[in-house]
């Protein structure tokens, strides 16, 4: 049996450069992935592949079932079952999808011999989706492309987060269909990203305007910088000194009794074996 954590990830910066020949956007984002994670255990079983989660769609939308299958079908081999314990809220700009693949992508390979390519990983994870690969690195990281192009760093955030998820789940395809709608078109690269500038934020709020007093409270805590991560509906607060992230996570707490509250670190990985060899 493997058990794992699957990280969430935040944009602490977004931008959005225009709308690319393949229909993805192009964006530039530096992303921190933080210890809030979903818990996924994986048993080797006589039996076809099964994934159960409290996730109400479709199999085959599912993508932890379609990265398995994925890797199943490369492998020539059946019988896995996976358990995903959802901890990452869903529809909240943090990832928690994406990261259960690629948790699973790079499992399933390295248990299963002989082991792919680190490059061949890769494009089974662009494959999935624009965020999988990012999570097959994890740590502090620039992302690119449609999310494809990345380039880590070797530190990783200094600060603590306060993440604020509102009970609100942000439709991706909304927001950016809204972007696209009142022609936020190209735009040049930048030369710095700013921290917590997230250039979806207004579309999101043109589609959701009920995220608004969130974004209120999360600036009323005295965050060093803070933001929207992804489309929404999550924001996130960063905070160097632990004592005021402590208060800061208290205040919210009281605050915003209808959201969920977390306090998180960052992390080097996008992933953590924790039981399994």
């Amino acid at each position: 049996m493997i058990r794992l954590a699957a990280y969430a990830k935040l944009n602490l910066s977004l931008s959005i450069l225009g709308l690319r020949q393949d229909g993805f956007h192009e964006l530039e984002s530096i992303v921190q992935t933080v210890d809030l994670a979903d818990t996924i255990t994986i048993e080797f079983v006589a039996r076809p592949l099964t994934v159960e989660n409290n996730l109400a769609i479709p199999r085959e939308e599912d993508l932890v079932w379609q990265a398995a299958n994925l890797v199943l079908a490369e492998k020539k081999t059946k019988g896995v079952r996976i358990v995903v314990e959802k901890n990452i809220p869903t529809g909240a700009g943090l990832g928690g999808g994406s990261s259960d693949a690629a948790a699973v992508l790079w499992a399933l390979d390295q248990f299963i011999i002989p082991s792919m390519s680190k490059q061949h990983l890769l494009e089974l994870a662009r494959e999935l989706g624009s965020d999988v690969p990012l999570f097959l690195t994890g740590g502090l990281m620039t992302i690119s492309g449609r999310g494809e192009r990345i380039s880590a760093f070797s530190e990783k955030r200094p600060e603590l987060f306060i993440l604020l998820v509102p009970p609100i789940h942000c439709v991706t395809s909304a927001v950016y269909a809204q972007f696209d709608r009142f022609g936020r078109g190209r735009r040049k690269r930048s030369t710095q990203a700013i921290l917590g500038q997230n250039e979806l934020e207004q579309a999101a709020f043109e589609v959701y305007p009920e995220l608004y007093p969130y974004r209120e409270a999360i600036a009323s805590v005295g965050a060093d910088f803070f933001g929207l991560s992804g489309s929404g509906a999550s924001y996130f607060g960063a905070f160097e000194n632990p004592v005021a992230a402590e208060a800061a996570y208290e205040r919210l707490m009281c605050s915003c009794p209808q959201a969920s509250v977390h306090l998180c670190s960052a992390t080097g990985s996008g992933y953590h074996v924790e039981e399994g060899c």
